[in-house]
């Protein structure tokens, strides 16, 4: 691979001057055994996020081999998880050494099972997330350590020479019957629409899987409600409330207002149903008598070193009290789902008036 740094600038010189690009081209692996070796080159031009995946990136793919017995080169669609650390392989076309392009079995997706795998992966998910002034600086930094060259833009028959007269120098380069430029055309034609046909194809299947995703995700959410509910009211409501309003839980509407008689307000959203009960008492307090007969208490009578004897109050013997609270009853297809109490907002002690109106005590 160190060799090859050496050779290729001299050589890109002169492929990056032909009139026929086919995109922006990085070596990232060369390497085997003589006559087996092989050079593989991505197409930085197709890297990109595949839609509704996370942390995938689809990849563009050329090999070229050296044996003779081997096709001349084979290219490939990669769909990278870097998350799992899978490769996937499809749409692949093997050109032989003379006569039309031919396709292999899709691969699924799979851990990668030798080095130019694991070099894919580690390129796809480096340079996937990049946007594109970044792409360009990479481009320009040296990354020999990792076995990255970037090679510019050449076609695919520049990609097969640049193997053999920057690497393979030392071998003989085998015989190949060369396709005329109308069917190379017609059969990259062909690749890009079997490319587009998949794409969208998976693209389809990924937004259908996604909103299957989002609506068991719903579904989920809308069965662990009623325990989210009741443990917010546990949390919110004092338990007299509670005691009182939880067998309303699950009751139709009609129950309720049969029950309970005309509601005080009632008010409709797009996916529930708000009532409203008002309600007021007034109690009477009487003061302590503390075990004296009614309108007298314990006093200080013969001076306060005395024992306390009973007396009349001196203030009032009994007052009126009033406590007030709304109940909002939420509806959900018909049912009650819910319930706030809320006490009157000239005391502190909301709870205590909820609960003398609307509690149950035993």
């Amino acid at each position: 691979m160190k060799e090859l740094f050496v050779l290729v600038p001299a050589a890109l010189a002169t492929i990056m001057a032909s009139p026929a690009f086919a995109g922006d081209r990085w070596l990232v692996y060369t390497g085997g055994e003589k006559p087996s070796r092989i050079f593989v080159v991505v197409d930085e031009t197709y890297l990109d996020a595949v839609p509704f995946a996370e942390k995938t990136y689809k990849l563009e793919t050329i090999t070229i081999l050296e044996n003779a017995k081997a096709p001349d080169w084979v290219s490939s669609n990669m769909i990278i998880d870097c998350a799992r650390q899978t490769l996937e392989e499809k749409l692949i076309q093997v050109s032989p050494r003379g006569g039309a392009l031919t396709a292999a079995p899709d691969q699924p997706a799979q851990p990668p099972k030798n080095a130019v795998g694991q070099a894919l992966i580690d390129f796809a998910c480096e340079m996937g997330p990049k946007d594109n002034a970044q792409r360009i600086k990479a481009r320009k930094a040296d990354k020999s350590k990792q076995g990255w060259l970037f090679m510019g833009p050449l076609t695919t028959s520049e990609v097969g020479d640049m193997a053999w007269n920057t690497m393979w120098t030392d071998g003989t380069r085998p015989d190949s019957t060369p396709r005329s430029d109308e069917e190379l055309a017609r059969e990259m034609a062909s690749l890009d629409a079997r490319r587009q046909k998949a794409l969208a194809t998976a693209n389809a299947i990924a937004e259908q899987t996604v909103k299957e995703d989002k609506a068991e995700h719903e579904r989920t959410i809308k069965s662990q409600e009623p325990i989210v509910r009741a443990n917010a009211r546990r949390k919110r409501e004092p338990s007299e409330i509670r005691r009182a309003l939880e067998p309303w839980i699950g009751q139709p509407e009609a129950e309720l207002l049969r029950v309970w008689g005309t509601p005080t307000r009632s008010e409709d959203h797009s996916d529930k149903r708000i009532i409203d009960y008002y309600k007021q008492i007034v109690e009477t307090v009487y003061a302590p008598t503390q075990g004296c007969p009614p309108g007298q208490t314990m006093q200080p009578v013969n001076g306060m070193d005395k024992p306390l004897m009973c007396a009349p109050m001196s203030g009032p013997v009994s007052w009126e009290v009033s406590y007030q609270c709304t109940v909002s009853f939420e509806f959900r297809d018909g049912v009650i789902v819910d319930y706030v109490a809320k006490g009157t907002r000239n005391t502190n002690d909301a709870f205590t008036h909820c609960s003398r109106v609307f509690g149950k005590f035993n």
